[in-house]
């Protein structure tokens, strides 16, 4: 599995709009100059033809697969912590917090998994129960995995911390994130 640093996926999603511009050029190009040619130019055109609608094609396929922003929900509740997040496809990260934070991890209990259903209708899925683990520490672990990290403690009080240009936000937004459900963090 090849892991990419956040400014290399935007350099390369920039790379295949330029790649989608450049095909569509040449196949203009192509339509418009194919008629007007002998015949070993216009397999030559044909053969360019085909190159450039397969750049297109794989392009396009790149631009759709392109990484959301991943998202994580810590819900603090003093010496308890949910963490829910919104890219179970990304289940690397989720095993490196597990493995660092060790025997802090602990399981569901049947009830717990009731009350944490509900953040799924929002495309969250609570994964992470953690105790007796510092609020700064995890923020901070968080912080360099995730691009955003909403921290609510028990009173309902937000923040978001964007780390989506650098693993260490210099400062949070009092805001949280868009949920069709309410939760109750307390």
């Amino acid at each position: 599995m090849v892991i990419l640093q956040r400014n290399e996926v935007n350099r390369n999603r920039v790379l295949h709009f330029l790649t989608l511009l450049l095909s569509g050029v040449v196949l203009a190009g192509i339509a418009v100059a194919y008629s007007s040619q002998a015949e070993p130019v216009q397999l030559l055109l044909v053969l360019m033809g085909f190159m450039a609608a397969t750049a297109l094609f794989l392009s396009l396929i790149q631009l759709y697969a392109y990484p959301r922003r991943s998202q994580v929900l810590l819900f603090h509740r003093d010496e308890e912590m949910v963490v829910a997040t919104n890219s179970l496809h990304e289940g690397f990260k989720l095993r490196f917090l597990r493995d660092v934070l060790g025997e802090h991890v602990a399981s569901f209990s049947d009830e717990d998994r009731a009350r944490w259903k509900s953040l799924e209708e929002d495309g969250f899925y609570a994964t992470l129960y953690i105790r007796s683990v510092r609020k700064v520490m995890m923020l901070r672990l968080c912080t360099m995995i995730f691009d955003d990290v909403f921290v609510a403690d028990r009173h309902g009080r937000w923040e978001h911390h964007d780390s989506s240009r650098t693993a260490e936000p210099s400062f949070s937004k009092r805001e949280m994130p868009r949920l069709k459900s309410k939760t109750n963090a307390g």
